[in-house]
């Protein structure tokens, strides 16, 4: 069976880089369904290279370039959002796994790992960090301290609001959400910009943490207790 690489190997087999360039134009057309993302072919890459030093797209192949690119970030961004860690895999031989996931998870949301997720700590009851992460929005910094203590079915939660000067942004909100229930915890920043929640009870549950203010609102990737 003809693969998507033969063909396209077919066609980068073409010597003249003109004739060579429009068969790929062809040939994106013909297979425009399961062409890949930028970055997972380089064949693909490459031939995509050739063909911008030779082509020029037409007004109506500029907007379905632009339909096709707002639809693959839209489905990226969507599956992140949609993708869930279960925290008791932070625990155990799928360990590792789970922090790579948490982590990817929370780059796909444009979130900044300061400190990474996996640490544990604890005698009586464990805690289970899931990392000290960060995301500026604006003139906005939101640094977010995220742990899961295992034997109670808690979070504990810090947050720290500042603007761009490190000044103290006070009344900033953040609000712990449960798929099913809605919000089981709310509280805003006080005048130190700071939100101290050492021991949330939350219970089994799909969880997600989000960040109020003026009218901007972040949220972190969700998470099963």
């Amino acid at each position: 069976m003809t693969t998507l690489n033969d063909k396209l190997t077919t066609v980068m087999n073409i010597e003249d880089e003109r004739e060579c360039s429009l068969a790929f134009e062809s040939f994106c057309r013909e297979n425009f369904e399961h062409l890949p993302l930028p970055g997972e072919n380089s064949l693909f890459d490459k031939a995509m290279w050739v063909a911008s030093e030779f082509t020029r797209l037409s007004a109506a192949d500029e907007m379905i370039v632009k339909r096709v690119t707002e639809r693959m970030i839209g489905e990226t961004v969507t599956a992140t959002q949609k993708a869930v860690l279960k925290l008791k895999d932070l625990v155990g031989v799928t360990r590792e796994s789970a922090i790579n996931a948490w982590q990817d998870m929370l780059y796909g949301m444009q979130w900044n790992a300061m400190v990474p997720a996996g640490a544990t700590r604890g005698v009586g009851s464990q805690l289970v960090s899931l990392g000290t992460f960060e995301k500026e929005v604006e003139n906005t910094k939101i640094q977010v301290n995220l742990g899961w203590l295992v034997d109670k079915d808690q979070l504990r939660l810090l947050l720290q609001a500042k603007d761009d000067d490190e000044n103290a942004m006070a009344d900033v909100e953040v609000r712990i959400t449960e798929t099913d229930r809605g919000v089981v915890f709310s509280r805003k920043t006080n005048k130190d910009g700071a939100v101290v929640a050492p021991a949330v009870q939350v219970g089994p549950g799909e969880y997600q943490i989000q960040v109020y203010w003026l009218d901007k609102v972040v949220e972190t990737p969700f998470f099963r207790i």
